[in-house]
């Protein structure tokens, strides 16, 4: 019977001897948020590239970052086509052909994108543009920003973007 009383005390005394420990943690997790040091909140940084689609009937070529962290440079192409076909929109000066095409993106005019800061957005002007001549018509123009997939986007979704140009 002793023993079994010693036993039963050692047992009851390491239960209050850890129900301490833990109220002590508990007490030390329970401090107001306010005055948590700021350090242990972390803020999450995302990239988000999205076209302007609409620019492109003064010949820009416009992406956005609604991210809160700066992109890696990638490559946007732009599809241009009447509706409902393939093609159909003026060729390229034989000069531009270098600048635009990429073999990755076959039949697509191909735009290399600097890193953007976040909040910011990179124009770039066609350089051939104004030799275009665009016969009356609509056309269809459709975007992939960051085509290669080289940044890792909190919203991929938003990569493609259309634009139809009615030329009177």
């Amino acid at each position: 019977m002793k023993k079994s009383a010693l036993i039963a005390g050692v047992i009851i005394a390491s239960f209050i001897a850890l129900s301490q420990t833990a109220l002590a943690q508990t007490e030390r997790q329970q401090v107001p948020q306010t005055q948590r040091p700021y350090n242990n909140r972390l803020a999450a940084r995302v990239i988000d590239l999205q076209p302007i689609p609409s620019r492109i009937e003064h010949g820009v070529v416009s992406v956005r970052n609604t991210g809160s962290a700066a992109s890696s440079p990638s490559v946007a192409t732009v599809n241009c086509h009447l509706p409902g076909q393939e093609g159909g929109c003026p060729e390229l000066p034989a000069a531009a052909i270098a600048a635009y095409a990429n073999p990755a993106y076959p039949d697509r005019l191909t735009v290399d994108i600097p890193a953007i800061l976040p909040g910011h957005v990179y124009n770039h002007n066609l350089s051939f543009w104004d030799d275009l001549t665009w016969p009356s018509g609509s056309y269809v123009f459709e975007f992939v920003v960051d085509a290669g997939a080289a940044n890792n986007e909190s919203n991929e979704a938003n990569n493609i973007g259309a634009h139809t140009w009615v030329v009177p």
